[in-house]
């Protein structure tokens, strides 16, 4: 059964509250009138995902913000529906326990973000980056996949815990398991939208990843001991002006061993680290 969390109704009566006041009135209500009235999601999302920059600018675009969410919300709400039923059976996991879906206003820092709430497993989807339904339906699958995944770490390899962010071959493992998901879920989404969830700024990426796999993989390969090597392949950094260009070798990578997705989610951190690094020897 999905379960889902929303707050988009404390954001909406925060945004009706705040619309006529100061950027700096805005930011004192949005912590005492939204974030404040959902203390669990908050606690566990600012973790690694507060941005008081972002919070700046939200509330100076908050009437765009606020047009952007009323949009975006029934299209979550009904692509969670739609697309996480599918993910166990997908995945060949059990149905419970299952993630618990956010639907949330975030400081523009992510565009979504799986992170433990309590004692659940929970994908924050971050409306604030909304782009359309149809790339909502693509991410869903995605970052539902990741929840689903770290429930099935737990279950078959107790004790592992969440491998660190800076762990670059399992995250090429990961991202890539998350995307081939994303395909058997969505599999009639356009083909930029597996990597970059309608937004506009792809421009040439797609063809550029695929030009340069192979140079990609071999700096990948030298790159798996380095802490840093997440954030160039996968976050802000850039390689030759091209952001995160790991996405798309990770799916590439990933549908290349020819397992099935339930045979991916088996497997422990360890072997999916050894697969990752046979694979890129020879991408």
């Amino acid at each position: 059964m999905t379960r889902t969390l929303d707050t988009i109704p404390t954001f909406q009566a925060f945004a009706r509250k705040a619309g006529l006041e100061s950027p700096i009135t805005r930011a004192l209500l949005w912590k005492e009138n939204y974030e404040r009235q959902h203390p669990d999601v908050f606690s566990a999302f600012n973790i690694d995902h507060a941005s008081s920059g972002g919070v700046t600018a939200l509330m100076r675009e908050l009437t765009n913000v606020k047009n952007r969410v009323i949009e975006a919300a029934p299209a979550m709400r009904e692509a969670i529906d739609r697309i996480d039923p599918l993910l166990p059976g997908l995945l060949g996991v059990p149905a419970e326990p299952a993630p618990v879906h956010v639907l949330m206003v975030g400081p523009f820092s992510t565009n979504a973000a799986v992170e433990p709430m309590g004692d659940d497993w929970a994908v924050f989807h971050c409306l604030e980056w909304f782009q359309s339904a149809d790339a909502a339906a693509v991410l869903v699958a995605h970052e539902g996949t990741h929840a689903w995944h770290q429930l099935a770490l737990e279950r078959n390899c107790p004790g592992t815990g969440r491998p660190p962010a800076t762990d670059l071959a399992w995250t090429i493992f990961s991202e890539g398991l998350a995307t081939q998901a994303s395909r058997a879920a969505v599999p009639d989404a356009a083909e930029i939208d597996y990597f970059w969830y309608g937004h506009p700024e792809s421009g040439d990426w797609l063809e550029w990843c695929r030009a340069e796999r192979h140079e990609i993989a071999k700096h990948m390969a030298a790159s798996l001991d380095l802490p840093e090597a997440v954030e160039t392949f996968f976050g802000g950094g850039a390689v030759n002006g091209h952001w995160r260009v790991g996405y798309e070798l990770a799916d590439h990578l990933v549908a290349g061993l020819g397992l099935g997705l339930g045979e991916l989610v088996a497997m422990s951190v360890d072997d999916a680290r050894r697969t990752v690094a046979a694979a890129l020897q020879t991408a």
